[in-house]
């Protein structure tokens, strides 16, 4: 039910929100439990698909290593792991320093499936941060979606 203190609330600030940090769009919707929930959820998969990319799979642009990728090309599945916000931001240095390192096998299985649960952490965070937005900017909608489950 929308109470009178949902309706001051800026669907803007929790989109903002829910791409600095995970979830906190809900929170600050006032939906603790899923605000917390969707932060371990999306933080969870990012961090495990960094781990099974060996850490070098959150990258702006190709270190080039090896002669199948070049220095400079920029890599569009970056485009969709920012989406998840301020964790990817703050491991993508991380990630590039690893990637300075060690070489990377741009053909390992593994740091394939580790790029796309990065990706799908970002997906997912996108999918996140509109429900918060449409929750506060819509509030007569989510009313009658509860009590059509009721």
């Amino acid at each position: 039910m929308t109470t009178g203190a949902d309706l001051r609330r800026s669907p803007v600030a929790a989109l903002v929100l829910g791409w600095v940090l995970p979830g906190a769009g809900h929170a600050y919707a006032g939906r603790w439990g899923k605000g917390a929930l969707f932060f371990v959820l999306i933080t969870g998969l990012l961090v495990a698909g960094l781990v099974i990319g060996d850490g070098t799979v959150l990258l702006y642009e190709t270190p080039g290593h090896d002669t199948d990728s070049p220095t400079g090309q920029v890599r569009l599945w970056y485009a969709a792991q920012v989406c998840a916000g301020g964790p990817a931001l703050a491991l993508t240095p991380v990630s590039n320093y690893l990637a300075t390192v060690r070489p990377i096998d741009w053909a390992d299985p593994l740091h394939e499936m580790g790029t796309l649960y990065t990706a799908v952490a970002g997906f997912l965070n996108l999918l996140v941060m509109m429900d918060a937005y449409t929750r506060l900017a819509y509030p007569h909608r989510a009313e009658e979606a509860e009590e059509e489950t009721d």
